[in-house]
């Protein structure tokens, strides 16, 4: 359809152009070929121009119709989807095409229903023929308990959880160490903030990207209503109370698609540790929010950055220090309790997620070899949930660690393993011989620092970095607690086996009425000791017969 074309089908359509999107406040021209949907959230639809006028004004009608129902993220994919069958509208071209395909026909169904059957104002005389043709199919269900336990998509197993979280420990002591002066460094930081929140409350991106400062209390204090300033609120900059504060942080539900609206019934409470997190990042945001904004003549007294941010994002994106402001009332009237104005999206952040476990961090699984670990938001809830109903929580405690109905995770209660992932022997051997070989014990022992010693002064092994051990929080006090973990280097002549005997009467203690999770951890550390010990062993009978 040339210019021409679409000018005469404007001038002849007679019905309604203006359409409502799913967030409140914003509404498209149906022969827009940009429909902005949310506050930075536009669906490109100039590819449709290449349709007839017929195939045209039935599309984006049938799109226009559904778009206040689905949110922006979930509409794209199906548009997406749509633009792929648009090769195949009739319906003998559609049904051989179907036949060819395996993994997609269920997003082809998914999008044809979505357009044909959610919105009852408008029938698509183009793809209700298709929809027909596929809605009685049966494509067959995996299911979702064997989706918990996938090694790709499902649960972690415990070797990689414990990867995962060791690694981001480290990656959160670089990223606090570094020279945060500009926005580059703090971006860093940014992300690595939102995956300690991710682990500590899991939530999802969407959600994590919708929180602003003024959502974040000292514990004892509470949440007023999220439409209006909190005039009691303090800025996170010193402590009150005692050394390490705590505090409580307030979220949103994700997938109504409205921003800010609808608040969870109950706040999270944060560990002491990551309250202190955010205390330090709070101090480095707004030092950097501050210096940009004094380049552009705008200075700020001190009950106006407090009024400030708490209106502002807690995960900001970049541009929030590189814009100009002209004057104070303009940068405020940029801002509110409710705006959109400066967060992040939930699909950057993601980007941002997967770029540091992908490109950066180079962190073991025990499943897969030869490609780094990621750390996804739904294998991290599949990990919480399925280790929840491992533990022996009710099923109304393990709804509420992802916020969700009982019924939602119904399919974790069913599993049938009594134990989760076991860990793989083979993996914890291959683990130590390449601690062995990796780097020089003789190097490590000409430094004092990098020694790992007993109570009794006597040398168990060597630290390949000291500085990653500064914030462990191992289950198992050092030495012992320090077999499974890669920053350990075990000496061979130790005697291993005192940690051995003391591991197992740990053990012994524990299994009668300890913690799942203790007793878990003591089974990790036996296993890795073990292995130590046989390492060991083996390394000085080969030297043994070397010399003789």
């Amino acid at each position: 359809m040339n210019s021409v074309e679409l000018k005469s089908l404007k001038i002849s359509y007679k019905g309604k152009r203006i359409f409502q999107s799913k967030q409140t406040g914003y509404e498209f021209d149906l022969f827009s070929d940009e429909w902005l949907l949310g506050y930075k959230k536009p669906l490109y639809l100039d590819w449709m121009n290449a349709l007839d006028g017929e195939t045209f004004l039935d599309l984006r009608l049938t799109i226009a119709h559904v778009a206040k129902h689905y949110a922006y993220s979930t509409l794209k994919g199906y548009v997406s989807t749509l633009k792929t069958i648009c090769d195949y509208l009739e319906p003998t071209t559609f049904e051989a095409w179907r036949l060819t395909l395996t993994d997609y026909k269920k997003a082809v169904r998914d999008a044809l229903n979505a357009f044909t059957k959610r919105s009852h104002e408008y029938r698509s005389s183009l793809l209700t023929p298709l929809y027909d043709i596929v809605k009685d199919e049966n494509l067959g269900t995996r299911g979702h308990q064997k989706n918990i336990l996938d090694e790709t998509t499902g649960a972690y197993s415990e070797i990689e959880r414990d990867n995962l979280l060791e690694a981001l420990r480290i990656e959160t002591l670089h990223a606090l160490s570094s020279e945060i002066a500009t926005a580059q460094p703090f971006t860093r930081l940014r992300t690595v903030l939102a995956c300690q929140l991710m682990v500590a409350i899991v939530r999802r991106p969407t959600q994590l990207v919708k929180i602003k400062w003024c959502d974040l209390l000292r514990v004892g204090q509470t949440f007023k209503s999220h439409k209006e300033s909190n005039r009691d609120w303090q800025p996170l900059t010193q402590h009150h109370f005692s050394d390490v504060e705590q505090l409580h942080l307030r979220t949103f539900k994700g997938k109504t698609g409205a921003f800010r609206v609808d608040a969870e019934s109950r706040s999270h409470r944060l560990e002491p540790n990551l309250s202190e997190l955010l205390l330090q990042y709070y101090q480095v945001y707004e030092n950097l929010l501050c210096t940009s904004l004094s380049k552009s003549g705008v200075i700020l007294s001190e009950s106006e950055t407090k009024e400030l941010m708490q209106r502002l994002p807690l995960f900001p994106d970049q541009s929030l220090f590189s814009v100009k402001f002209d004057t104070k009332e303009s940068l405020f009237q940029s801002v509110s309790d409710t705006s959109e104005a400066f967060h992040l999206s939930s699909a950057s952040l993601a980007q941002r997620i997967a770029y540091l476990f992908e490109k950066k961090l180079s962190i073991k699984s025990d499943r897969i070899a030869h490609k780094p670990l990621a750390f996804k938001n739904n294998r991290w809830r599949h990990t919480q949930l399925t280790l929840a109903a491992w533990m022996g929580l009710s099923p109304a405690q393990i709804a509420a660690i992802t916020g969700v109905t009982v019924e939602a995770i119904q399919d974790y209660l069913d599993l049938k393993a009594p134990e989760r992932v076991k860990i793989d022997e083979a993996y914890a051997g291959n683990s130590v011989i390449q601690r062995f070989d990796s780097v020089s014990s003789k190097e490590l022992q000409q430094h004092s620092d990098f020694k790992v010693k007993s109570p009794f002064d006597e040398e168990i092994g060597h630290k390949l970095n000291p500085a990653n051990c500064s914030s462990c929080q191992s289950k198992g006090a050092a030495p012992m607690g320090c077999y499974p973990c890669d920053n350990f280097r075990p000496l061979e002549t130790a005697n291993h086996q005192q940690y051995l005997d003391k591991a197992e009467r740990k053990l012994a203690i524990n299994s009668q009425s300890g913690h799942p999770a203790t007793v878990k951890r003591l089974q990790t550390i036996i296993l890795y000791i073990k292995v130590t010990m046989m390492l060991c062993e083996e390394r000085q009978t080969m030297k043994v017969g070397a010399k003789k």
